[in-house]
């Protein structure tokens, strides 16, 4: 169950159940401005723990993390989301560039080529030119099998692409733009992936539309990149 906190001059952290889009959550709110906040946000806290919420979404600009996992709180991982969206975010990476997908290569870089890696590998064989696969878990055994199943060449990782997507931490490519697909601060090369039908405050809070795509309310074709 995901969780909401909300800031609330009035709150005490009580939790309420509520929907967001569509999706069920836990709601808290806290008034943080005064000088029983950090009470208050310790409460709503733990109120939506023991309610059940373990990954919570909250407002923009929210700098007080440690007072939720200190709770049990924690983030929504963005992570799955965006490897989710990886084919089109590549392919609009290229066009911003102005190069035809067929004439180029794309580097997939990460600690292991997981199943992200090989939906991606696999979507975009029949799109791109070549492939670069640099993964020192399972990237031969990956390369080797796009070969046999696509026909295209694929790269050894010190190759270089137009673009490069990056699943993991580790070792960079010298590509420009890379896009990075993990962690609490991805970095997409200045793309901006948004849900336009959303409030306009809403639609390009990540969190949110990673949640909401979790939970089945969010759809490939109601997401835009620009």
């Amino acid at each position: 169950m995901f969780g909401q906190l909300l800031v609330d001059r009035s709150g005490w952290g009580t939790v309420r159940r509520g929907e967001l889009y569509g999706l069920p959550v836990l709601r808290a709110k806290a008034g943080l401005d005064s000088w029983m906040g950090e009470l208050r946000l310790q409460r709503a806290g733990r109120s939506l723990w023991k309610a059940g919420a373990s990954r919570t979404l909250v407002p923009a600009g929210f700098r007080r993390w440690e007072a939720l996992e200190a709770c049990g709180l924690r983030p929504i991982d963005l992570g799955p989301f965006l490897r989710a969206q990886s084919v089109p975010l590549a392919l609009e990476a290229l066009e911003h560039r102005g190069l035809d997908p067929s004439r180029t290569t794309v580097a997939l870089r990460g600690t292991r080529a997981g199943r992200d890696m090989l939906r991606t590998a696999a979507a975009l064989c029949p799109q791109v030119r070549r492939l670069v696969i640099a993964a020192p878990q399972g990237g031969a055994e990956l390369a080797s099998w796009l070969r046999w199943e696509f026909g295209i060449p694929i790269l050894p990782p010190a190759e270089q692409g137009e673009v490069a997507l990056r699943f993991s931490p580790g070792p960079a490519g010298s590509e420009e733009p890379a896009l990075e697909l993990y962690g609490p601060s991805p970095d997409l090369a200045g793309l901006t992936l948004t849900a336009p039908a959303l409030a306009q405050e809403d639609s390009r809070s990540l969190p949110l539309l990673a949640a909401l795509w979790e939970g089945g309310r969010l759809s490939q074709t109601e997401l835009k990149i620009t």
